[in-house]
């Protein structure tokens, strides 16, 4: 039996020490030495807080991680940031390296597709970009709203500076009467918009109401359609009648009876002839009227004494005439 010396296990356990520190100084950086991997570098002027074993990212897939970080000149402006791709994909040479962080910090590389057709080997070199930061973002949304917040700050405080001059005890108490004023406004406008409400209402409103009305009138005009439609049909025949009669023939002849009566009111109103002798002419009037009166004393006078007109007696006897009743009247 081959017998083994203490000298050599000695070199075997610390040849094996040396090759778990190194494996394990690998897995530390990310590395692993039982992968296929592809290395590549990219060169930043600033890495904004990127750390090894940081990971690398295409389109939010992990598919590598940052293997080391070294600096290239002695002002550190130029830092050369190595990164271990260990998925097989073909990255275009004209992609970009662009170091990002989340909310919580967290730095990452996320690789960004180019179009080119030729791809990157190991040992090449992508091009890199760097993205601010979540603070620095902030910082430069904020320093114009803080630039405009104290120009603001200092203009209100002008105008303070302002009102205080301009505003004595007289003027501070007009603009509180002002005030009390707009208030009582505000007051009548909330009433009158309470009394809005009140009219708006769908149950007891006014202009509910007005719609009910207004509904109840087009259903009464609805149901009577057909009268309305035979009133208007009426009406067109009538104004047909009267369009296609004879209606201007018509007109003309009561215009020309017209005229004839105006030229026989005419001829009365004259003195000439009969007729406008008898109604003009003051004589024929007084003649008239006392040869009226004449006939009314002769049927009078018949009346009361008929014996003097008509001699009828059996014994032949007279009667006294009787004065006229007209003429007693007149004596007396």
């Amino acid at each position: 039996m081959l017998k083994v010396s203490n000298e050599t296990k000695v070199g075997i356990l610390a040849a094996v020490a040396i090759a778990m520190l190194i494996l394990g100084f690998n897995l530390l950086k990310g590395k692993s030495l039982f992968s296929h991997s592809k290395t590549i570098y990219a060169v930043y002027t600033q890495v904004n807080g990127l750390l090894p074993s940081s990971a690398v990212q295409v389109n939010g897939l992990v598919v590598g991680n940052v293997a080391n970080l070294d600096v290239m000149d002695n002002n550190a402006g130029r830092i050369l940031v190595t990164l271990t791709i260990k998925k097989k994909i073909d990255i275009p040479r004209n992609s970009v390296a662009r170091i990002t962080s989340d909310l919580l910090g967290t730095k990452t590389v996320q690789i960004a597709f180019g179009n080119a057709n030729d791809y990157l080997k190991d040992g090449d070199t992508v091009y890199a970009a760097v993205d601010g930061s979540v603070t620095d973002a902030l910082k430069e949304q904020l320093n114009p709203l803080v630039q405009k917040l104290e120009g603001t700050l200092g203009s209100v405080d002008s105008v303070l500076m302002t009102v205080n001059s301009i505003f004595d005890t007289t003027t501070k108490g007009n603009l509180r009467e002002a005030i009390a004023h707009l208030n009582a406004t505000m007051g009548n406008f909330t009433r009158t918009s309470a009394s809005l409400n009140g009219m708006l209402d769908p149950k007891h409103g006014n202009v509910s109401a007005t719609f009910d009305n207004l509904e109840a009138l087009t259903a009464n005009l609805k149901a009577n359609n057909d009268k309305i439609t035979a009133i208007l049909s009426n009406a067109e025949k009538t104004t047909a009648a009267l369009s296609n009669g004879q209606l201007d023939k018509t007109l003309q002849e009561l215009q020309q009876m017209a005229t004839r009566l105006n030229e026989t009111i005419a001829k009365l109103n004259s003195t000439d002839g009969t007729a406008g002798m008898l109604l003009n002419d003051k004589k024929v009037y007084v003649n008239l009227q006392n040869s009226l009166n004449s006939l009314n004393k002769l049927l009078e006078d018949l009346r009361v004494n008929p014996k003097r007109y008509v001699h009828f007696s059996l014994f032949g006897k007279k009667s006294k005439p009787q004065p006229i009743p007209s003429d007693t009247a007149t004596a007396q």
